[in-house]
């Protein structure tokens, strides 16, 4: 049984096929399916896990981060957890006036911030990847042990290419 979400993502493969000379339509509806499945994924777990417990996505990124690494500096945080930089001081500016983080200048540089978590960060960032983590299990419940490791793997792969800067971003 087709779904709307087939028949859309079928209506804009044959858009970009008739649209855009050359375009390989293999690789469109990989990218159309996994930034589809990243944004449902996004949506759906800082709704259901993360804003119940007054964190945002970003927040979540940023705790996330310190907590498996250490204390870091702002712009390391950036680095590991996919933010802007723009994105990791806003969420730390958050952070630190709940309670859930301090920073510090450690450095000669007083430019170079780092981010520590504090005991209700820890226990704050443990509570809010239990529940995504509840909520991973549903995601990805048709899918068998060896196809995690597979799609994994495979995306593992391609999240260690280089990606080559484009004439706007230079």
């Amino acid at each position: 049984m087709e779904t709307e979400v087939d028949r859309f993502g079928a209506m804009a493969a044959e858009r970009v096929g008739t649209e855009v000379r050359g375009a390989d339509l293999d690789l469109f509806r990989l990218s159309f399916a996994l930034s589809r499945t990243a944004t449902r994924f996004v949506r759906h777990v800082e709704s259901s896990a993360h804003r119940p417990i007054g964190l945002t996505w970003a927040g979540f990124r940023v705790l996330f981060t310190v907590w498996v690494c250490g204390s870091l500096e702002s712009h390391r945080i950036a680095q590991l957890s996919g933010l802007s930089r723009a994105s990791v001081s806003s969420a730390v500016n958050t952070l630190e006036r709940d309670g859930m983080v301090s920073r510090s200048r450690e450095s000669a540089d007083r430019r170079l911030v780092t981010v520590s978590l504090t005991g209700d960060g820890s226990e704050l960032v443990r509570r809010a990847y239990t529940d995504q983590h509840a909520q991973e299990e549903v995601l990805f419940s048709s899918l068998d042990d060896g196809d995690v490791k597979l799609l994994t793997e495979m995306l593992e792969r391609v999240l260690v290419t280089p990606l080559q800067a484009t004439e706007r971003e230079r």
